[in-house]
């Protein structure tokens, strides 16, 4: 099975990152990938999601179809899209019987849920994954802090997740929400890597599109607090209605955290299209000399 291909260099360049970037996808746009592997290296992760009322099918033989292309798929497991019990174990065994070794384990969107599971960390704790392939688990972050959880629960559900994985053997990743204050980011990022030493950190970059389409997911996702700035930004009608990309947020973690302590990389959410989003990040990656560092990635 592949590895996740990531650079061991002790301060690696944003070319050496592209190594260790991540994307995401919805399962159905899995049979139109076929990125180039300049921009988008064999080895690197593509995460699934998993959204109520589609087909968990779906999302298996896309995971597998990535697994086969040479990518390390991480399919989301969402506890409240799971209308039994039955049916998450039957997602992981499904999976498991694919070789697939990593998954993102959320709560879920929403507030009013048919089945009995509503916690990621019910999800982490089940002992169906003592039997399964998956021995990296990434786990949600929130740069922005949770507009329905405060700080410090956060936080306390963060220190269990990680318990659990240690209890089990199990890798711990965090991956962030996108947002749009660098700063912010790499302050809570370096928070994360004082609180959990080694923890590697996986932030979140809305991928390029336009501003609008930009505004609608942040408003739909809840990171609203930095969209503010990101109106700001924008300083007229063509700037509004051109594509936009996260060069900006990207310099502003890097200054704001210029010496990682531990794993620090990039995921992105392609709203615009991965096509756009690999394209733009290799040209960066390429005329630019590091502005995000990772301290031994992994």
């Amino acid at each position: 099975m592949t590895e996740p291909t990531e650079s061991v260099a002790e301060r690696p360049s944003v070319h050496d990152a592209a190594q260790v970037m991540s994307i995401e996808l919805a399962p159905e746009q899995v049979r139109g990938f076929a990125p180039d592997i300049e921009q988008f290296p064999l080895g690197s992760r593509v995460f699934l999601t998993h959204l109520t009322g589609k087909p968990e099918a779906m999302q298996v033989e896309a995971a597998l179809r990535i697994r086969d292309m040479g990518y390390v798929p991480v399919p989301h497991l969402g506890a409240r899209n799971f209308k039994t019990e039955q049916d998450f174990v039957d997602l992981v065994r499904a999976h498991s019987r694919n070789g697939i070794a990593e998954a993102l384990f959320l709560g879920g969107n929403p507030a009013l849920f048919p089945g009995p599971l509503g916690e990621s960390v019910q999800l982490l704790a089940h002992p169906v994954l003592g039997d399964s392939t998956i021995r990296t688990a990434f786990v949600a972050g929130y740069p922005e802090g949770h507009p329905a959880i405060a700080d410090a629960d956060l936080a306390k559900a963060l220190r269990r997740k990680l318990e659990i994985c240690d209890a089990r053997s199990i890798e711990a990743r965090v991956v962030s929400q996108f947002a749009f204050d660098g700063a912010a980011m790499g302050a809570w990022a370096r928070r994360l890597h004082r609180q959990h030493p080694g923890l590697p950190v996986h932030v979140g970059l809305a991928g390029v599109t336009s501003l609008t389409r930009l505004i609608k997911f942040a408003m739909m996702c809840g990171v609203g607090a930095s969209v503010a700035a990101l109106k700001r930004s924008a300083g007229g009608i063509f700037n509004v209605m051109s594509d936009r990309n996260p060069a900006d947020v990207i310099e502003a973690i890097a200054s704001s955290y210029p010496e990682p302590e531990a794993p620090l990389h990039l995921h992105f959410f392609p709203f615009g299209g991965w096509e756009k989003t690999l394209a733009w990040y290799s040209e960066y990656a390429d005329r630019r000399d590091g502005p995000l560092r990772c301290h031994r990635s992994r």
